[in-house]
């Protein structure tokens, strides 16, 4: 009987068996159908892939080819264009050297300044002129119409002063001028004027009124008859007052050496033979004329030369007409100061040089006793204004060189800039744009400390769109406010990183893109220059992508996706950049864990899911299954107990599908130690062994209860 029984056992073993072989041989083929569709499916997309790459690598060399001929007609255009733009710029230069080495660039100013000045001499095709109004001589050529302060080679020969009992000998034509110009000084017998050596005997003052004066006494002279009617009638109008002819007929003025064309001096005589003064002339000064001390003068027909000096000190020589300063005259005043240039109804009026005692000079143009035109100014400390002038205020075109170094050239609006203009600082620095009353406003460049701005300014600070390029390589380009990155805009720095996005104060604020230099992508917000918010980090190197939030520039928060490029998702929270607390993690072989994370790792109590259908959920400690758990195994098995580096090891309970059961120790996914192995519990077929085991065998002592209970 218990034969039979025991036949019968080993028969039912047997066929489960054979029937799990069959089984796992289904499964087998399966799996190699599988892996030959898997292998037939590589195959091809090897041969896509072969056939991909070949055409690319030909599309490849085609572009390069194209490209590099493209690339040869380019340079070669370019270096056409530079030649021809090289030779046209000599050119220029070469037209732009000859025009600023010229006295004057005006043609019809230099026909005046030649008509005024004295012809010194002439050596070969070049002549020496002397402008008795500045005393400077310059040089002009006769035939090609050049003009030159500096003398020419041909002048070298008259180093020597050519004048009585001087020996000095120049080393340029310059020391010879300064040295007759302060050396050689006399005074004119007539009109006591200083004249230089120059000029010597003539004075070029007497010979601007006329050729032949002659000398009458301060009393005689017309202008004294004046006193009677200003004593008695201050405010009228001075009368008409008629004068006798001359008796000595006035000769014209002799013609000056210059050229052929001049026109002759004009007769100043009226047909009437009578000086007129029409109008009432502001007086020279405030205490009128019958307080003049007439040192000298000269009876001409329409106008007067004389020298006068006030009862305040101050000193006038020059041109008089209808009792007014006109004309070209010297004015000495009391405090120190003097003016030598043109007058115009006792105005300084015209071209003129004014010196302040305090050492301020200014040369240039006059209109009704103001600066008006175009004048230098220059103080004693160095600094220097040049350009236009307009109601006595700075005003229009010029250039202002401060005693520090600084250099502003650009437009003026009574006296502060205001316009385009340009601005240097003595430290390099550099403002080239657009200024409104003083303060750099508009559209401008700025270059400091090896940075270029260039953009929008408000009131000396950048406000509006522009771009910077920083010494160090970098460069932002876009919104700015209160002199700091603020709004829209690209930064891009020196190690290649690009951002694009919002800025505030200077900061990386709001939505935006950073593209690093390795390639990696992060799309996200920013706060206070750290990333911070719901983001995407996309790593170019793995391919791996991460969306979810961060905090101070790192994974941070719940929620968050990490897709690595092998197809393994997790999903769950960060901390600090880790994969840290709940989570679910999908491999890309289809296995699953979903638990406790701690510094990206399974840590703690969780679910890990075969693809095959086992299914462990318990304990897990770094990585490994770890401490108390049960797994469910596909084909029906199931153990509950202790593990170890993901195997079975110490006390567990291990159930076959077939219902068979074993409960005792484990090391390393084998019996070993003591335990029960229940064959067909609760059934009349029950057997069980209870004792030790030894690596998967029954091993040392123990006891085995058969089906009769034996």
């Amino acid at each position: 009987m218990h034969v039979a029984i025991r036949t019968h056992a080993e028969h039912a073993i047997l066929r489960r068996i054979y029937e799990q072989r069959l089984v796992a041989i289904d499964k087998c083929r399966d799996r190699l159908l599988q892996q030959a569709r898997v292998h037939e499916e590589t195959v091809s997309n090897m041969r896509n892939y072969v056939a991909t790459s070949l055409q690319s690598l030909y599309r490849g060399w085609k572009g390069r080819l194209v490209a590099g001929e493209v690339r040869r007609r380019h340079f070669a255009a370019i270096e056409i264009q530079r030649v021809a733009r090289g030779l046209l710029g000599r050119r220029a230069a070469q037209r732009e050297r000859r025009k600023q080495n010229m006295v004057l660039q005006s043609p019809w100013a230099m026909k005046q300044l030649l008509e005024r000045s004295k012809l010194v001499r002439t050596v070969g095709s070049w002549q020496e002129w002397c402008d008795p109004w500045t005393s400077e001589f310059f040089y002009f050529e006769m035939y090609t119409q050049d003009s030159q302060w500096q003398p020419p080679s041909p002048y070298h020969a008259f180093l020597s002063c050519d004048w009585a009992d001087c020996g000095f000998v120049a080393a340029t034509m310059h020391e010879i001028h300064e040295h007759k110009r302060s050396e050689h000084k006399w005074y004119c017998d007539v009109c006591q004027a200083r004249n230089v050596g120059y000029s010597f005997p003539i004075c070029p003052y007497c010979a601007v009124c006329v050729t032949t004066p002659d000398i009458i006494a301060a009393n005689d002279w017309p202008l004294a008859t004046r006193r009677a009617s200003t004593l008695t009638v201050p405010d009228a109008p001075p009368p008409v007052v008629p004068l006798k002819r001359h008796n000595t007929p006035v000769q014209p003025a002799a013609a000056r050496p210059k050229t052929a064309s001049m026109e002759p001096p004009r007769d100043t005589v009226d047909a009437s033979g009578l000086l007129v003064a029409t109008t009432a002339i502001r007086p020279c000064d405030s205490t009128a004329f019958d307080h003049i001390m007439w040192l000298s003068a000269f009876h001409g027909v329409a106008t007067a030369f004389a020298k006068a000096q006030y009862p305040s000190g101050s000193l006038y020589v020059g041109d008089f007409a209808d009792g007014a300063f006109h004309g070209w005259g010297e004015y000495y005043y009391a405090n120190g100061d003097q003016y030598r240039g043109q007058w115009a109804n006792g105005y300084r009026h015209g071209f003129g040089l004014w010196e302040s005692v305090c050492g301020k000079t200014y040369k240039g143009q006059w209109r009704d006793g103001v600066k008006h035109g175009v004048g230098l100014l220059t103080f004693p400390n160095g600094e220097t204004y040049e350009g236009e002038w307009d109601a006595g205020e700075i005003h229009g075109r010029g250039v202002h060189s401060s005693a520090n170094g600084d250099v502003y050239v650009g437009a003026w609006d009574h006296g502060v800039h205001h316009g385009f203009g340009s601005l240097t600082k003595a430290n390099g620095n550099a403002y080239r744009g657009t200024f409104v009353h003083g303060h750099a406003d508009g559209v401008g460049i700025l270059t400091a400390d090896s940075e270029v701005y260039k953009g929008h300014w408000v009131r000396d600070v950048r406000d509006g769109r522009g771009v910077c390029f920083y010494a160090n390589g970098s460069i932002y380009s876009g919104m700015w406010a209160n002199d700091m990155c603020d709004g829209a805009g690209v930064f891009v720095s020196a190690t290649g990183d690009k951002c694009v996005g919002r800025w505030r104060r200077n900061l990386k604020h709001g939505r935006g893109r950073y593209i690093f230099a390795n390639g990696d992508i992060f799309d996200g917000t920013f706060h206070d220059n750290v990333a911070s918010g719901l983001g995407v980090y996309r790593h170019f190197a793995t391919g791996d992508v991460y969306t979810g939030p961060f905090a101070c520039d790192k994974y941070h928060g719940h929620n968050g996706v990490y897709a690595w490029a092998s197809g393994t998702l997790y999903e769950g929270g960060f901390v600090d950049g880790h994969i840290q607390g709940k989570g679910r993690i999908t491999y890309f072989n289809g296995n699953t864990y979903t638990g406790d994370f701690v510094q990206a790792q399974k840590h703690g109590v969780g679910e890990f899911t075969w693809p095959n259908g086992n299914v462990y959920t318990g304990a897990f400690a770094f990585g490994r299954i770890n401490g108390r758990g049960t797994m469910v195994y596909s084909s029906g098995h199931k153990y509950d107990g202790e593990w170890v580096d993901g195997a079975r090891h110490g006390t567990g309970t291990f159930l076959y599908a077939n219902g068979d059961r074993y409960d005792g120790d484990w090391v390393h996914d084998e019996f070993h130690g003591v335990g029960t192995y229940t064959w067909r519990p609760d059934s009349s077929l029950q057997e069980a062994y209870e004792g030790e085991w030894h690596k998967g065998i029954r091993h040392g002592r123990g006891a085995y209860t058969y089906v009769d209970g034996t």
